[in-house]
This record gives C-alpha cells, structure tokens and sequence, in this order.
C-alpha cells in the first residue's frame, strides 16, 4: 500500500471530475459531502441488464466511474468546496489480468478481487492509497508493487503532480 498526496489539487480535481482522465477505472464506492451527504454504491444490480449487457462492460461488479462522474460533478460544482469527498476506485478485471501478465505474476486473476485506488478531499488537502483484496492468502506482495508502480505511471502519464 502506498500513500500519495496531491499537489495540485485544483488541477487534480478538474481530472478527476471534468475530463476523463480516471475513466478507465470503476468505482466500487463514493462518498460525498456538501450540503448534504450523498452515498453512491457502484456495485453492479445485475438483475437489471441483460447478460449480453455485462457481458460488454468493463467489469462484472462494478459500475465505470465514467457512467458516474457527471453525477459526482453535479454534487461538488458550484462555488463552495465540498467537506469531504471519499472515493473508491478499482481496476476493471481485464486491466488486472494485463497487471499480472506484463509483470509475469504468480496470481490466478480470479483470486484477485480488486485493485483498489483511495481517493479522499478533506480539509483542502487530496491524498490517494492503494490496496489490493485476493481471495486466497499469500505473503506475496508482488502484485501490490507492480499495481503501485501502474498508479505512479498513470499519474504521471496523466499529468497529475504528486509527493509520496
């Protein structure tokens, strides 16, 4: 697990919540507080599409944070900050499998329950953690390491300034 903060968190924020920068994520949860609180669960209600529907999205639990933002930007845009703002992200299935095939990891990814990326506002300041969930015990952190170096690479590829 790694833990970043954010520099520039106007810039962040606009990433986050206008462009489509994070699109490539899902989002497992979010929590956002302004005037009022609003809690947005994004696992998938699967009852609700048809197989060939989820067949075709990202993952099979979790809804993308792209069919979410607008929804997250309606909340927080306006002229006062939010009080807090908690979001919990995690790879799409397939970009985990990539992880694990490209680093040449010892893991089934189906064992791999998700890489989960943090991301928490609060107090005027943004800081962002990782963690990883697997269905199967191991000391093996090699997975771990190899999705912290995916994080370092997406937020530098993306242009997001940050300090560990």
């Amino acid at each position: 697990m790694i833990s970043i903060t954010i520099k520039d968190i106007p810039q962040f924020m606009n990433k986050l919540l206008i462009s489509d920068t994070f699109d490539g994520f899902c989002m497992s949860e979010a929590d956002i507080a302004t005037g009022c609180t609003y809690t947005i669960d994004g696992r998938i209600n699967s009852a609700f599409y048809s197989q060939e529907e989820i067949d075709a999205m990202p993952s099979s639990r979790y809804t993308t944070w792209k069919n979410i933002r607008p929804f997250a930007f309606s909340f927080v845009k306006g002229s006062r900050v939010p009080k807090h703002l908690r979001i919990t992200m995690v790879l799409p299935e397939s970009k985990t499998a990539e992880i694990i095939e490209k680093n040449s990891l010892d893991y089934e990814p189906e064992t791999v329950n998700g890489l989960f990326l943090n991301i928490r506002y609060q107090d005027g300041s943004a800081t962002m953690t990782t963690a990883s969930s697997l269905s199967v015990f191991t000391l093996d952190r090699s997975l771990d390491e190899a999705f912290e170096r995916y994080i370092f690479e997406f937020l530098s590829e993306s242009g997001i300034s940050y300090e560990e």
